[in-house]
C-alpha cells in the first residue's frame, strides 16, 4: 500500500509561541504512527515563496495521514499554533498521480 504524507511549508512568526504545539506534536505523531522525514527551518527556496519552514511527515498510508489531521487531538493542537505561524499543509499519496 502506498505511503501517505503531510507536506507542510510556511513561516514561523513567533518561535516562542510554538512551544506548546511542539511539546504536544511528538506524542501526537507517535500515536498516529507518523515519522518526520524532513524538517528544515531554513529551507533553500529556489522558486516561489513557500516560506522558510518545510516539514515532510510519512504515514503508513494516505487514509492514516487524513485521519491524523482530522483527529480531534490535532484539531485542538491547531489552536496552539495559530497566531504563531502561517503554514500550508497538504496531504499526499506516494507515487506519481499526474501521469497522463
Amino acid at each position: 500500500m502506498a505511503k501517505g504524507y503531510w507536506s507542510v511549508a510556511g513561516n514561523i512568526t513567533n518561535p516562542a509561541g510554538m512551544t506548546d504545539f511542539l511539546t504536544a506534536f511528538a506524542p501526537f505523531l507517535e500515536a498516529h504512527k507518523g515519522q518526520i522525514l524532513c524538517r528544515e527551518l531554513n529551507t533553500d527556496v529556489r522558486e516561489g515563496d513557500p516560506g522558510h519552514f518545510t516539514l515532510i511527515i510519512e504515514f503508513e498510508n494516505v487514509a492514516q495521514a487524513q485521519a491524523a489531521y482530522e483527529s480531534n487531538q490535532y484539531q485542538e493542537m491547531i489552536k496552539l499554533r495559530q497566531g504563531h505561524c502561517d503554514i500550508s499543509l497538504s496531504i499526499l499519496e506516494e507515487g506519481d498521480h499526474a501521469i497522463h
